[in-house]
């Protein structure tokens, strides 16, 4: 009952073991599934920058014909996965090589999209906050592109590096602004956007630095952009803190790069 109540179809959710479903719910990784519902049922899913597995517990909830997740971080012995209302690490109980024992139509590898290449064709390919993450952003999209059948379409949502807190670190909130914390100081008030930062940091090797727009032109080089839904920054997220010096700083960004938190991208594969 309680998953009808949620609209969730019993006859999908009875093959998915109880207590992944439900640990999924308690962690916030049913909301983006949901959220794509509409394009997910009866769908070949590949999850591009899958994380450790949570997600595709929804996505077989929502009535996909088939999942398969790939990641270079998966872990296929860890249970330990991000809950998607705090940030923080928990152990969920499932262990990505559990949930495949348990479900023959769900796959967790280990690696990138090109070694799906020529092995498995897929109706829909998502990145769930991945493409941020991607420096090699356009090659994926390529390969994206290469694994989807005609007619098919990628869908991702993009956290904008330029967004107050786009660089990812600490103070990603304002309420978690402290004042004496000389490392928030580097990132403060988008400090990112003029910091300089050792080659090997985190946000030199692990976040593109992407203009949306150069999102979006890298997206156009191979789909047809159906959706392209921003979102703005809340006051949390930074709202409100932009200032005529900050823009002066940055004579090249327009107001929208400034003040977008993230955008949700539709978009179908273009030739057949």
């Amino acid at each position: 009952m309680m998953w009808a109540a949620n609209g969730f179809d019993l006859s999908r959710v009875r093959e998915i073991p109880p207590d992944a479903l439900r640990r999924a719910l308690e962690l916030g990784y049913l909301r983006w599934t949901r959220s794509l519902s509409r394009y997910i049922k009866g769908a070949d899913v590949v999850d591009v920058g899958c994380g450790m597995g949570l997600h595709g517990v929804g996505f077989l909830a929502e009535g996909a014909r088939s999942y398969v997740g790939i990641d270079p971080e998966v872990k296929p012995r860890s249970a330990v996965m991000k809950d998607q209302h705090n940030g923080q690490r928990v152990d969920c109980g499932w262990t990505p090589e559990a949930l495949m024992k348990r479900m023959s139509r769900f796959q967790l590898i280990r690696g990138l999209s090109t070694e799906l290449e020529g092995k498995r064709e897929f109706d829909l390919a998502t990145l769930h906050n991945a493409s941020e993450h991607l420096v090699q952003l356009e090659a994926v999209f390529a390969s994206i592109h290469r694994l989807l059948r005609p007619g098919g379409r990628m869908i991702f949502s993009h956290h904008n590096w330029f967004s107050w807190n786009g660089h990812h670190q600490a103070p990603k909130t304002v309420a978690r602004i402290r004042s004496d914390d000389l490392e928030q100081a580097r990132y403060l008030d988008w400090g990112h956007l003029e910091g300089e930062f050792p080659a090997d940091s985190y946000v030199m090797t692990k976040l593109n630095q992407l203009r949306l727009s150069e999102v979006r032109a890298l997206t156009e080089k191979l789909f047809e952009i159906e959706e392209w839904l921003p979102t703005p920054s809340t006051p949390d997220q930074g709202a409100g803190r932009l200032t005529d010096a900050i823009r002066a700083k940055n004579p090249e960004l327009e107001e929208r790069d400034f003040t977008t938190q993230s955008v949700l991208v539709v978009a179908r594969k273009k030739g057949q």
